[in-house]
């Protein structure tokens, strides 16, 4: 494993480097000179700290760890993971940006290969999130394993040339039309700031329950004090603090939903559309969604609410700019957009004008809204200031690895799917992670919610109203 690790860095030698915060002197000749905030990859060099491969021999078999698939899409389609220790089968190294002041001669990657006593075997992989979002980690883990067949005799040479990384993060720039001299134009800042995505102000120190712990890191990303006195801050909002409770015990949920499930939430949101929608056509995705979220709400108790509650949505901009990044673009070119709804609204049965409002939202990043964001972001002061999603009670932050091809990675040759993948995400109050599995069509939703809301959300006999027709 170790040779063909070695092998597929060659193509990801910056996976080896190291993140640096940039200094003025780094970027006085990029397009948009801004260096605060804006981490770099430094690689090729002696002091390259390299990528750690662990090997652990785990003293059980993967039935004592976690249930098979069968399991899963059958009598487990709700699964409390709390128990499952992630942290058993990953690296213990630290890795550079774990947080914004954990930085300094860090690797930015780590690996650990997992055997169990039964004969299967696990990976794991950590990633400073800056060089690598899901679709990115996934191809170099494929990279990897088409080397592993070809290595035990099984030609993949075509899989290892359909996944040659293209590494130029300059493209983006390109697509915002940046060049060097380049000042904000207005008219893309306005566009930009139109745009449905939060702008929480991560610096105030004046926010209503502002965590004191937040600042020390946030120093790293920071001007100066008597710079920062002096310097123009765009337009943001405070992060509302009092919605979540960062000491408060949370459960970790797996849930399932056939393709069956999934059509049948489909043709409901489709038919349930409010009028000022029903030109919108739903995706499965936008379906299940909204399934998950108004169950999610009506656990947190949000009937009658009248409050705003928000799904913070993420969203990868490789197909979302013209012209459109290959798949095979490495990085994290991620975004979060949202929808706003009443609480209320948001715990209601009907299906049509949440997942209406998740693609009319999506509509809106069109590949020239999408510049403007690249061109805005390139000239804010510091990009870590401004917070695009949030966690706690009112707040959903979705990440989705659909199409990720995460079940299909195959170091064998063996073509069979893995047992099981999970993200490795903190368990907060509000992570929502979607899944799909393979050629299935059904898809595996982790859930992070506060304990007690989360046994309300399972015992809800929503939860499972499209696994049998109506019919």
């Amino acid at each position: 494993m170790s040779q063909t690790l070695s092998q597929t860095l060659n193509d990801y030698p910056h996976f080896a480097g190291q993140i640096q915060w940039a200094t003025q002197d780094m970027v006085k000749d990029d397009v948009v000179p801004r260096h605060l905030g804006r981490p770099v990859v430094v690689h090729g060099t002696p002091n390259d700290p390299g990528v750690e491969i662990i090997t652990v021999n785990y003293d059980m078999s993967l039935d004592e760890v976690v249930p098979s698939r069968d399991q899963r899409a059958t009598q487990l389609k709700e699964w409390n993971a709390s128990g499952f220790q992630q942290s058993d089968f990953l690296p213990q190294t630290k890795i550079a940006l774990m947080s914004l002041n954990a930085i300094e001669g860090l690797p930015v990657m780590a690996v650990q290969l997992t055997t169990f006593k039964c004969g299967g075997f696990g990976f794991s992989a950590k990633i400073s999130h800056p060089l690598s979002d899901a679709i990115t980690l996934t191809n170099f883990m494929h990279s990897w394993a088409a080397r592993s067949r070809t290595l035990l005799g099984n030609d993949a040479k075509d899989d290892i040339e359909l996944l040659k990384p293209v590494f130029d993060p300059a493209q983006l720039d390109q697509v915002a039309r940046l060049h060097p001299g380049s000042l904000p134009v207005s008219e893309q800042v306005a566009k930009a700031r139109s745009l449905p995505m939060h702008r929480f102000d991560w610096w105030a120190e004046d926010a209503p329950g502002f965590p004191v712990a937040v600042k020390r890191a946030s120093l790293a990303t920071m001007p100066a004090s008597d710079e920062l006195s002096t310097t123009k801050l765009s337009p943001s909002t405070f992060p509302p603090w009092s919605t979540w409770n960062m000491s408060a015990a949370v459960d970790h949920a797996q849930i399932y939903f056939t393709a069956d499930e999934l059509t049948r939430m489909k043709e409901a949101a489709q038919a349930s559309l409010p009028d000022n929608l029903k030109s919108h056509r739903i995706s499965r995705l936008d379906a299940v969604l909204a399934h998950v979220w108004t169950l999610m709400n009506r656990a947190r108790g949000h009937q009658g609410n009248r409050e705003s509650v928000y799904m913070d949505i993420t969203l990868g901009l490789r197909n979302r700019v013209s012209p459109p990044l290959p798949d095979t673009f490495v990085g994290s070119p991620l975004l979060i957009g949202y929808i706003e709804k009443t609480a209320d609204d948001a715990a209601s049965e009907e299906l049509g004008h949440v997942a209406g409002a998740i693609r009319q939202m999506l509509s809106q990043f069109t590949p020239d809204a999408v510049a403007a964001y690249i061109h805005d972001a390139a000239h804010e002061v510091s990009p870590q200031r401004l917070w695009q999603g949030f966690l706690g009670t009112h707040h959903t932050i979705v990440t989705s690895w659909v199409r990720a091809k995460t079940y299909e990675l195959d170091f064998l040759g063996s073509q069979d799917f893995a047992r099981y993948v999970q993200g490795v995400m903190p368990r907060v109050d509000g992570l929502l992670q979607i899944v799909d599995i393979a050629d299935t069509g059904d898809v595996d939703i982790s859930v992070c919610m506060e304990c007690d809301a989360m046994g309300r959300l399972l015992k809800d006999p929503f939860l499972r109203r499209y696994e049998i027709s109506d019919n």
